[in-house]
């Protein structure tokens, strides 16, 4: 080899010399890189596995929100629907209440006139015997008794 110009010895120590640089870079070197992208390995496949369990999480709760939504339609519709059977009914009730009142207070009012007109008649047939009695006594003058004069008034009020 020497005829190459390789010396054996400086060969054998560059050897060494790499093994060496070899040995300190795997120890210091490499090791640490690998060490470190096995960790950055791992935290990817952490990150992926959380992202994963988000896009779960994120699934389940919208499949909740939207029961959620139903079961809240449903009830508005429900409460929706009772409100407006109870108005129904109010409804129903006010106008009976209101047809009762109107109904007594048409039968008052009949009431009212009834005696209102009984009461005219009255009074009517009370003047209508005085003025008879006076025209009586005006027109024939007093040869009637008082008892013949109530008598003629009597009989004339009830023929008008």
């Amino acid at each position: 080899m020497e005829s190459l110009g390789i010396e054996g010895k400086l060969l054998l120590g560059q050897i060494v010399n790499f093994l060496i640089l070899l040995g300190i870079l795997w120890a210091f070197l490499y090791k640490p890189v690998l060490k470190m992208l096995d960790e950055r390995r791992g935290k990817v496949a952490q990150s992926l596995e959380d992202a994963k369990a988000i896009e779960e999480k994120l699934a389940a709760t919208e499949a909740r929100t939207q029961e959620l939504l139903k079961k809240s339609q449903e009830e508005a519709s429900r409460i929706i629907s009772e409100t407006q059977s109870l108005a129904q009914t109010q409804k129903k009730e006010m106008l009976e209440m209101a047809k009762n009142q109107s109904d007594k207070i048409i039968a008052a009012a009949q009431t009212e006139a009834t005696n209102l007109k009984n009461n005219v008649v009255a009074e009517a047939k009370k003047d209508m015997a005085s003025i008879l009695s006076l025209a009586l006594d005006k027109i024939i003058g007093s040869e009637l008794t008082p008892e013949d004069k109530k008598r003629i008034s009597d009989k004339a009020i009830t023929e008008l």
